[in-house]
This record gives structure tokens, sequence and C-alpha cells, in this order.
């Protein structure tokens, strides 16, 4: 079931390394799938509804992407785009 799902410290290692690896920021969908590449997350466990047609995997994404914002590590550049904040 969803405990399977990678944890939150996970899925937030791997946002934040496949931010890295595209400078000019991301999609939402395209973090998820690519969030999803790394990390081995089988289709099947990634369709799992957590309510109406959200699926839990998407509910903590959005989650990682909150607290990596508050943390000042991504930010927006669009609607549903992302990028990471570079200190460099």
């Amino acid at each position: 079931m969803t405990s399977q799902l990678p944890t939150s410290p996970q899925l937030a290692e791997s946002l934040l390394r496949v931010l890295a690896r595209n400078p000019m920021g991301l999609t939402v969908s395209e973090i998820d799938a690519a969030v999803k590449q790394d990390l081995g997350i089988s289709p099947e466990l990634a369709s799992q509804i957590r309510s109406g047609n959200r699926t839990e995997f998407q509910y903590r994404m959005a989650w990682c992407r909150t607290k990596a914002k508050k943390a000042m590590l991504i930010e927006r550049t669009g609607p549903s785009a992302w990028k990471l904040i570079r200190n460099d």
C-alpha cells in the first residue's frame, strides 16, 4: 500500500536532485515523472488514490515542494513550474 512509497526525506532528496539536473526548471508533472524514475517507483504504486483524483504520490510531492520552498531551496517559475535556487 502507500507505506511502500519512499519516505518524505527520500522524496525531498530526489526532488532536489532532479531539479539540480534541470537548472531551467521543470513543471510539476515533469518533476513527478523524474522523481518516479529516480526512485524506481512503479506505476501501480504511484497511481494509488489518496482522495478524489489525487494520488498519494502527488500529495506527498506537493508537500515536498512546499517544504523546499519554505526552506528557500526551490522557487516557482510559473503556475506549475519550479526550479532550484542557486546560492553560488
